[in-house]
């Protein structure tokens, strides 16, 4: 019941600041570039734990750069940030002393996951507004949704007992059709509900078929969120941690709840670039 609440609660103050779009972007992007710092902290406390010491200079120095520069020039902003964050790792690498092999793949390691990944949102929202990275976020969610009650409700054979225990086939069945049904919603919801938020693109315009793109696009997300999923459980199981943080109490950090959508963000923008150029 504690999850349910918490997590309806932080959808309900998504859903405000999506409303919030059709007037200003930059509230809701701001937003974003607060939940990519306060991810990229859990992260750099849960790997200092095993005696790792990432470099903050390059993690800050995109964290602050990144928006402005996607603001002004857009997927170009975005390659030069990222390209100047790796220059930056490896000249910690290369001229700090007592950095070592694993400190620089570390500091790499956080400066993808979760920053640039959190970039790619942003990214989205600047030049296409809410609907692509909707689509991401309600698929995913719906996806995690339906796989954690579903799964916990039929039960049956695991399917990575090693890396995540919990998960199951069952769940991750359930977890597609999640996904389709998030992918639905949005389009019900924004494009033919029409209800107000910063639509720059909407799929109707760029396909012939938006409800089956959507279906297919959920279903694309749901696949990889779960992968998103497992990646963040093989991250914590080789950390030894159970959450990111407790930031969010049964909920665990923001990290636990943005792994999916990480996944997601990447997969939308795949999708945009050949749907309107991203990059």
């Amino acid at each position: 019941m504690k999850r349910t609440v918490t997590g309806l609660s932080l959808i309900s103050v998504l859903f405000v600041l999506m409303i919030l779009t059709r007037w200003s972007q930059t509230i809701f992007d701001l937003v974003i570039l607060l939940a990519a710092g306060v991810a990229a902290v859990e992260m750099y406390f849960a790997v200092a734990q095993r005696g790792v010491r990432p470099h903050i200079l390059p993690l800050a120095v995109v964290w602050v750069v990144m928006y402005p520069m996607i603001r002004l020039f857009g997927g170009a902003g975005f390659l030069t940030v990222a390209g100047v964050g790796f220059a930056l790792a490896f000249a910690c690498f290369i001229f700090k002393r007592g950095y070592d092999i694993r400190d620089f793949l570390y500091t790499l390691f956080l400066l993808i996951y979760p920053v640039l990944l959190m970039g790619l949102a942003l990214l989205m929202t600047t030049l296409y507004g809410m609907i692509p990275f909707l689509l991401g976020i309600a698929a995913a969610m719906m996806s995690d949704t339906l796989a954690y009650y579903l799964g916990s409700l039929i039960k049956g054979k695991k399917i990575f007992p090693t890396i995540s225990p919990k998960k199951t086939y069952a769940g991750a069945i359930a977890g597609l059709f999640g996904g389709a049904l998030g992918a639905i919603l949005v389009y019900l919801i924004f494009e033919l509900g029409n209800v107000p938020v910063n639509d720059a693109v909407r799929f109707e315009w760029l396909v012939d078929a938006p409800v089956l793109f959507y279906l297919l696009l959920g279903l694309g997300i749901a696949v990889v969120s779960e992968l998103g999923d497992l990646a963040a459980s093989r991250v914590k199981r080789e950390l030894g941690i159970k959450d990111f943080s407790r930031l969010l109490g049964s909920h665990g950090g923001l990290m636990d709840r943005l792994d999916s959508i990480l996944f997601a963000n990447l997969f939308m923008a795949i999708v945009m670039a050949f749907f309107g150029g991203v990059v």
